[in-house]
């Protein structure tokens, strides 16, 4: 029996060693796989140090109190702070158009009366002119996550308090030591003074609380037009549509391969049809079927969501442009359909490659992790795939508020990446 066990177990080794391409693959995608996600990931388990967020800061401020607000977040770990651009200092029209042109995700901006609106609320007799808070507008691309979002408001606030009692402190101090001078009839002793001062000004060095007088106002930069920040659903849902869409590769490159194992490739070359309208013809099923599958993608996030207490799909202001960036999308995952059936010999091979493919396409992408969390080499890199210039120009619309003419950038990427796959199996497929 044993003998038996082992004629049949080298029987099937040598049946997999055969086909050498879809061996390597099941070893290689894990390995990519880990790679990937491990490069990606690298800064969420970093102490911040070698992937910082990068934050663009514009002090207007004519006081000290914006100035240690900005000292302070240069000594927080995990941020780095960028004050110049080219050389030049920041202004806000320049932080909003680099956050518009998605060069950066976050501004601080600290406006000229800053300072002087936080002594004015606190010293000043209250009059209808009197401003009631100091604001500091964060300004966010409407695309980055909240889960990036509160940390910087988190130690705008606790910088905000420790600038406020420094800088506040010790004139309501002095102003209340006058009091005890005039009340008194005669001045206190330098030494004593001073020693109260001191006194009073430890006392407050870690209380206060600046609510009632700095507040943090998240905004989105000019020329989006959105009408509220994303959430979860308007994350996701382009996302995982995209890696539906181009895991449908798999399917069509296995079609093909039939096609061509049961002969019916040679049969149709002898009809009367250019093999272009014969691929055309085979093609089409799966273009539309792409094309379906984000439709329903899409209404599960308009319709089915809120069903189950999930927010609803925004489509944003202007939803024809979802059109051209699906159309794209669609051509470019048949498109590399076709490429894997023309390199894949084997039904193991397509599976491997596909999954190969689309797996790490999809990482890369955007689509597991967000680009804005991976460190900057990795989000150039995802640019070689499909999936990141779709998912940009998906929330693009649905966040941003752009219309058609703004994402034609990425639509164009789209079809080049389209040609491309088609160009190379054209070269590389056989028909029989």
């Amino acid at each position: 029996m044993i003998r038996q066990i082992l004629a049949t177990t080298w029987k099937d080794l040598k049946i997999l060693l055969k086909d050498s391409g879809g061996l390597a693959t099941l070893f290689l995608m894990p390995v990519m796989f880990i790679f990937v996600m491990t490069l990606a990931l690298g800064g969420l388990f970093s102490d911040g140090g070698d992937n910082p967020t990068e934050i663009l800061v514009v002090n207007d401020d004519t006081g000290t109190i914006g100035t240690q607000i900005v000292e302070g977040l240069r000594a927080t770990e995990g941020f780095a702070v960028e004050t110049e651009w080219g050389g030049a200092a920041l202004t806000r029209a320049g932080a909003e158009a680099l956050i518009a042109d998605q060069e950066r995700s976050i501004a601080v901006i600290i406006p000229a009366d800053f300072s002087d609106t936080i002594q004015q609320s606190v010293f000043d007799t209250p009059t209808d002119e009197t401003p009631q808070k100091a604001q500091i507008d964060l300004v966010v691309d409407p695309a980055l996550s909240s889960q990036f979002v509160g940390p910087v408001k988190g130690t705008l606030a606790g910088l905000s308090q420790q600038a406020f009692m420094t800088g506040v402190a010790p004139r309501g101090i002095d102003l209340f030591l006058d009091q005890i001078d005039q009340t008194a009839g005669a001045p206190l002793p330098a030494e004593d003074r001073e020693a109260l001062r001191e006194q009073a000004l430890r006392s407050t060095a870690g209380g206060g609380d600046t609510g009632s007088v700095v507040e943090v106002v998240q905004m989105h930069p000019a020329g989006m037009e959105i009408e509220q920040f994303p959430n979860s659903v308007q994350q996701n849902v382009p996302g995982w549509t995209l890696f539906g869409v181009f895991f449908i590769s798999q399917t069509l490159a296995t079609s093909l391969l039939e096609e061509k194992k049961v002969g019916t490739f040679r049969r149709l070359l002898v009809a009367p049809m250019s093999r272009a309208a014969l691929l055309l013809g085979k093609l089409t099923p799966f273009l539309i079927v792409n094309l379906v599958q984000i439709v329903l993608m899409f209404a599960v996030g308009v319709f089915i969501m809120p069903l189950v207490g999930a927010p609803k799909l925004e489509l944003g202001l202007h939803p024809e442009a979802l059109i051209p960036i699906s159309l794209a999308t669609s051509l470019a995952a048949t498109g590399l359909g076709l490429l894997i059936a023309a390199l894949a010999k084997t039904a193991e091979q397509i599976g491997g490659i596909g999954s190969l493919l689309v797996v790490t396409m999809a990482a890369l992408g955007g689509v597991m992790v967000p680009r804005f969390v991976m460190p900057d080499f990795m989000q150039t890199v995802g640019l070689i795939t499909p999936h990141a210039w779709a998912l940009t120009a998906y929330q693009d619309v649905l966040v941003r508020g752009y219309d058609v003419a703004r994402i034609l950038p990425e639509v164009a990427a789209l079809m080049g990446f389209a040609v491309v796959f088609f160009g190379v199996a054209l070269w590389r497929f056989r028909w029989d």
